[in-house]
């Protein structure tokens, strides 16, 4: 090659170098600016920066890293920082911080330091593995997290604090419903007793107002109880089997007294798809009827109350159902409709208003319905009465068996139904047809005597006559007295008498020639067992019944014979309480044997157990207590005997404290002589007809 050639390819040569070195400190002026906008960045953030090798050793720190663990650049650098790590931390961090070295995997964890000066703090470690062409080393982050471990120490403090104070609140309310419980068992129940001696009208004025105080008194103390409950997040629900039906009518039953003599009608429509049984909370559910359907008699001085039970919704799993209470009170303003659900909250909210309250009752009904699934509403006109709406959701029963059995000889009977009231003469006749029987209605007793000759006469004569007492033109008893009066076959009709009032009607009832006495509204398993009750003594009967009426059947009469066999152990140490018990139980027709405590009762009951059909037990009691008890009675074989629970308790677990302990049901004190008998009536009586 010639040396012009050679010359040449070296300028060339050269000029390539040259470009090459341009591009090589470009990048490397590139890589400066991106070093330098990195040292900036992490000079100025207030997370620590650090890079580590593969080795462990550190690479570079930021001021923030330095400042947090409180080391100088050449410390940072040159010290491994677990050597700062708070003692009781230091073993969990270095056995997670070698596991991520030794697998190249990722860090995270919070952890405690302790600064060259002394200073305690909370940081926040995290960094993650990079892989490059030099090999793999770490970036992380550290964050001083102390002012938000401190946060949540005080917030953890202060939820403590909270829960400490909501558990004494909760035992203070539950100590003054025992010590408020307690004496108003002697004064609701000896005034029930006072009631039934011989009292003058202003004697049995003041005992009736000393009732009616401690009745009110009690409520109360419930509302604030269910209240508290209900803010404190602990009002349980249970699942127990029920019948919506009877439930309905027992409410009616208790609401009843409240209308006394007034001139108000008190009807119950049942809808024939409700289902027999459900499941669910049936105090609860209770509850809320009693207190919507309670409050109607106080603005409804003539007229109606209906209490209505329907299937509103249903699933494969569950049920809604829906009460109504209808009145034709003198009703609620639009503007209040809304407020008397809030707590406190009244229509009337004047310090002269009329019907008094504490403004609890319809919050709690409208919390319970919501934690039910539903809910409670109004709908008014002032001056044309109120419809309170209350829904619920309820699991079906499992117990797919049929709860209401209607006798076969039910089927096909043909029924006179006699009332002034339409709804009322509706609800009795939609029950009687649901149930197979041919149901004739009319409304005047004058139209009696002549709609059961024209039957006779067509040959298609009535079964039964089911006959009002308070009529306008010719009352239930002159109806009575006219059929009786007529000659055979006519007179022979069995008679059943329905009451709206209070007073003792079924004296009355019998002289005019009545069968059966009932109070409305009535129930449908009542009904019918007074029906069958009526119509067998018919067919013993020989000649006219009119010869030879005796004792008239009415809804307790059933049970008399059975209340005086009925044996009864009491466990109470209160002398009080026994002697209440004693005689309450005692002119009941029960007869009662008393333990002083839990020792006694298990002597008693374990050396002649076929004495007694059931026992109360109080469940605080010296020596040995009712749980005790129960659970030695359970142990010794005796599974049979219903044991009733009676505390001046009634606080979450109560209950269930009680049940798990092998009792059967459980009564709070004060003991009210309903809730006595109503236990007796269900595991005593409704056992031995199972």
């Amino acid at each position: 090659m010639s040396s012009a050639a050679t010359i040449l390819e070296l300028v060339k040569k050269n000029k390539v170098l040259e470009e090459e070195n341009k591009r090589y400190r470009r990048a490397q002026a590139a890589i400066r600016g991106s070093e330098e906008r990195f040292r900036l960045i992490s000079e100025t953030i207030h997370f620590g920066v650090f890079e580590i090798d593969a080795k462990g050793s550190c690479l570079y720190t930021n001021t923030s890293y330095q400042e947090i663990f409180g080391l100088s650049l050449v410390d940072s650098l040159t010290r491994d920082w677990r050597e700062v790590l708070y003692p009781d931390d230091r073993e969990a961090v270095s056995k997670k911080w070698e596991h991520a070295l030794a697998r190249m995997d990722t860090f995270s964890m919070d952890c405690r330091i302790i600064r060259p000066d002394g200073a305690l703090k909370w940081v926040h470690v995290h960094s993650e593995p990079v892989f490059s062409d030099a090999g793999g080393r770490y970036t992380g982050t550290v964050e001083d997290i102390t002012e938000r471990k401190l946060a949540e120490e005080e917030l953890k403090k202060a939820k403590e604090a909270a829960e400490a104070a909501n558990m004494a609140k909760s035992q203070f309310l539950a100590n003054m419903s025992h010590e408020i419980r307690t004496p108003m068992n002697g004064v609701i129940g000896f005034t029930d007793l006072l009631l039934d001696t011989e009292l003058n009208d202003v004697q049995v004025d003041y005992t009736q107002t000393i009732k009616r105080s401690g009745i009110v008194l009690l409520s109360l103390i419930n509302d604030i109880l269910d209240f508290s409950k209900i803010e404190s997040g602990e009002l349980d629900f249970e699942a127990i089997d029920f019948d919506p039906e009877l439930l309905a009518y027992d409410v009616c039953d208790l609401v009843r007294p409240k209308i006394g003599n007034s001139p108000v009608e008190l009807l119950c429509r049942i809808d024939d798809h409700l289902p027999a049984m459900v499941t669910g909370d049936p105090l609860r559910f209770r509850q809320v009827i009693t207190n919507l359907l309670g409050n109607a008699p106080k603005f409804t001085e003539a007229g109606e109350i209906e209490l209505s039970l329907r299937l509103a919704e249903e699933t494969p799993e569950a049920v809604k159902l829906h009460a109504a209470i209808r009145d034709t009170g003198i009703g609620i303003p639009e503007d209040k409709q809304a407020v008397i659900f809030e707590p406190f909250q009244q229509a009337d909210g004047s310090t002269t208003r009329k019907y008094g309250g504490t403004g609890l009752g319809l919050s709690i009904c409208k919390q319970i319905s919501n934690l039910m699934g539903g809910d409670v509403w109004v709908e008014s006109r002032p001056g044309e009465g109120s419809t309170f709406n209350f829904t619920a959701w309820l699991a079906k029963c499992e117990d797919k068996q049929a709860h209401r059995l209607v006798p076969i000889s039910f089927k096909g009977l043909r029924v006179l139904v006699v009332d002034d009231n339409v709804a009322n003469a509706q609800i009795l006749q939609q029950v009687l047809s649901a149930a197979g029987m041919t149901a004739v209605v009319v409304y005047r007793g004058n139209d009696v005597l002549p709609v059961l000759r024209m039957a006779m006469e067509e040959g298609v004569p009535f079964n039964l006559c089911i006959s009002d007492i308070r009529m306008p033109d010719t009352d239930g008893f002159a109806v009575a007295a006219g059929i009786r009066s007529q000659g055979a076959p006519l007179s022979q009709i069995p008679l059943i008498a329905l009451s709206s009032t209070l007073e003792r009607d079924a004296q009355r009832c019998e002289k005019a020639g009545f069968n059966g006495f009932l109070s409305k509204p009535v129930r449908r398993e009542k009904l019918f067992q007074m029906m069958g009750r009526v119509l067998r003594d018919r067919d013993g009967q020989t000649g006219d019944p009119t010869d030879h009426i005796e004792k008239i059947h009415t809804q307790y009469s059933v049970r008399e014979d059975l209340k005086h066999s009925v044996r009864i152990l009491l466990a109470e140490d209160n002398l009080v309480n026994q002697k209440l018990a004693k005689l309450m139980l005692g002119k009941a027709g029960y007869q009662v044997e008393v333990a002083d405590n839990g020792k006694q009762a298990v002597e008693k009951y374990t050396a002649e157990p076929d004495a007694f059909d059931l026992i109360f037990m109080d469940v605080q009691m010296p020596e040995m207590d009712g749980k005790e008890a129960t659970q030695i009675i359970r142990q010794k074989g005796f599974a049979r005997v219903p044991i009733i629970a009676m505390t001046a308790h009634a606080m979450k677990g109560d209950r269930e404290m009680c049940l798990e302990a092998g009792m059967n049901d459980y009564l709070t004190k004060p003991i009210k002589r309903e809730a006595v008998f109503a236990i007796i009536e269900k595991n005593v009586f409704n056992k031995e007809a199972a």
